[in-house]
């Protein structure tokens, strides 16, 4: 496996790719386009090209984590803590004394990857992302971090 990097531009139809297989609802173009010049962007390669990325938005003193994906071939052997890991040291590097993120309530995986990474639930956000299904929405938990601790 291939060292954390920072993506760029052209890294877009790659992530594009690994978010559509990983997210119900993934960003288009723009989004990326606008994530890649803002936001801190990391990505692991291996030789099948992007195999897990993770995206945050630092404000001051706290970030939010965006996104975070793993190519499903790959998942459940440790690329997600290991980019998570990369980008927790990166902010807090650069002054984020806090990490917070919104996950759907149904991502049962995700909310325990969360939660063994120390984070804990602060809070809910009703209706907040539209359904999987495509019909109705669904709330979002809000999860926060202090960075010292992790």
């Amino acid at each position: 496996m291939k060292q954390v990097r920072q993506l760029d531009e052209r890294d877009i139809q790659a992530l594009m790719q690994l978010d559509a297989a990983t997210n119900s609802h993934p960003w288009v173009d723009s989004h990326w386009q606008h994530s890649l010049k803002a936001d801190i962007c990391l990505g692991i390669e291996d030789e099948n090209g992007l195999a897990a990325f993770a995206v945050a938005m630092k404000m001051v003193d706290e970030a939010e984590l965006l996104l975070i994906a793993v190519r499903p071939a790959l998942q459940g052997q440790g690329l997600g803590q290991n980019i998570f890991n990369a980008l927790v040291k990166k902010l807090h590097g650069a002054g984020a004394q806090s990490l917070f993120l919104e996950v759907r309530q149904s991502n049962h995986r995700a909310r325990d990857f969360y939660e063994n990474a120390g984070f804990a639930e602060t809070g809910i956000r009703p209706a907040y992302y539209p359904a999987a299904s495509g019909s109705g929405r669904e709330d979002a938990l809000i999860f926060a971090m202090m960075m010292d601790t992790h």
